[in-house]
C-alpha cells in the first residue's frame, strides 16, 4: 500500500478537521509516494501550510525505510501501529483480518485507517466486523479505497451504498464524509460528493462531475457510536425504502 500526495492531504484534513487523536493503527504498512506535480502537489502544500505549519515533506516519512508512521505521528496520534497478515513489512501487529479477531485487540484503536487493504481480503464481511471490534466506541474509520475503474486490482471495488448501508444502517455509524477522489495527479481537483440515501430513499447519486474513465478512490469516514447496538444485516437503502412502502 502506497500513499500518494492526494491521499496524503485528504488524511490531514481528515485528522484535524475532526480533531483525531490516539491510538492510531494503519490496516498494511503504508510505504510513502510524496509530492508528485500539479494539482495534487498543490493539494498537498496547502493542508500542510493549513493544518500542519512548518512541518515539511521530509517529515512525513520515515527517514530510514520511506514508511508512514512519521506522517501519523506528525497528526498527533500517541501510538502509531500497522496490522498486516504477515510480517514480510515488518507490521507491529500481525493479524488474519479474515479470521476472529485476537481478544487483546478488541476495542484497542481510536483510529483505523483503511488505505487499501480490504479490497484484497476475500471474507470482506469479517474484515469489517473486526475493523468494528477493534475500533473503540466513539472511534474513527477512514478508508481511501478504491471505488471504480481499478479492475483486478482486488476481489472488490468499495462504493458509497457500502458506507450509507452497511456502516450507518447496519452498524449504527455516523458517516461524517464521503468524497469520490481521481487518483491521477491532474485530476486531483475533481473530486465529487454523494447523496444520502437514508434522506432522499434513492441510491447514492453522484453530486458534481467526475473526469471519465479516471480510477477513482473513495475517501470516507465514520465514527462508531458511543454506545454501540447489536449490528442489523445489510442491505441496500433504496430497497429498504421499497419495502417499507
Amino acid at each position: 500500500m502506497a500513499l500518494p500526495d492526494t491521499l496524503v492531504a485528504r488524511l490531514i484534513e481528515t485528522v484535524k478537521t475532526h480533531d483525531l487523536t490516539g491510538r492510531f493503527a494503519m490496516l498494511g504498512r503504508q510505504t510513502w509516494v510524496g509530492s508528485r506535480r500539479g494539482a495534487s502537489a498543490k493539494l498537498l502544500s496547502k493542508a500542510l501550510e493549513e493544518h500542519l505549519p512548518g512541518v515539511t515533506e521530509d517529515q512525513l516519512h520515515n527517514a530510514d525505510d520511506a514508511y508512514s508512521e512519521a506522517l501519523f505521528h506528525q497528526l498527533g496520534f500517541s501510538q502509531v501501529d500497522s496490522i498486516d497478515y504477515s510480517d514480510f513489512e515488518k507490521a507491529s501487529i500481525v493479524c488474519d483480518l479474515s479470521q476472529k479477531l485476537p481478544k487483546e485487540l478488541e476495542a484497542q484503536f481510536d483510529v483505523i485507517y483503511d488505505g487499501g487493504t480490504c479490497e484484497h481480503i476475500f471474507d470482506l464481511p469479517t474484515a469489517y466486523k473486526n475493523i468494528d471490534k477493534a475500533l473503540k466506541p466513539g472511534g474513527v474509520l477512514i478508508g481511501q479505497s478504491p471505488c471504480n475503474n481499478w479492475i483486478n486490482h482486488g476481489f472488490y471495488q468499495i462504493c458509497p451504498e457500502m458506507i450509507f448501508g452497511y456502516w450507518q444502517n447496519a452498524r449504527g455509524y455516523e458517516v461524517l464524509d464521503v468524497l469520490l477522489q481521481p487518483l491521477r495527479p491532474a485530476l486531483a481537483n475533481q473530486t465529487a460528493r454523494v447523496s444520502d440515501p437514508t434522506q432522499t430513499g434513492r441510491r447514492p447519486r453522484v453530486q458534481g462531475e467526475l473526469p471519465a474513465g479516471a480510477p477513482l478512490i473513495i475517501h470516507y469516514v465514520v465514527r462508531k457510536p458511543l454506545t454501540p447496538k447489536r449490528a442489523k444485516r445489510a442491505y441496500q437503502t433504496d430497497y429498504v425504502q421499497r419495502w417499507n412502502d
